[in-house]
């Protein structure tokens, strides 16, 4: 069996292979920067594609650090929802 299908342990978290998403720009939230529905369908497809470890994409931590349209925002507490509902959603389907 290939190197890249064996589990790997990072600190202490395990993964199930090496196969890993990185960061990207999606322009996949809403206009407002919350997390879409197209957004969590992303990462759910790429975990059930058996994607070990997806890295969220590009956010910003300030309105005024917004780079791009669509980007997503992690700048007030009211995101942070929509960004657990993204995770909850990627764990289900075995991410």
């Amino acid at each position: 069996m290939s190197l890249l299908f064996s589990p790997i342990k990072i600190g202490n978290v395990e993964l199930s292979n090496r196969f890993v998403c990185s960061a990207t720009y999606e322009c996949m939230a809403k206009e407002t920067g919350e997390v879409s529905d197209e957004l969590i369908k992303r990462y759910v497809s790429l975990a059930k594609g058996g994607v070990g470890l997806s890295v969220t994409g590009l956010m910003y931590v300030q309105l005024s650090g917004r780079g791009y349209k669509n980007q997503t925002g992690i700048h007030h507490d009211s995101m942070t929802d929509g960004l657990a509902n993204l995770v909850d959603a990627v764990h289900q389907a075995g991410g």
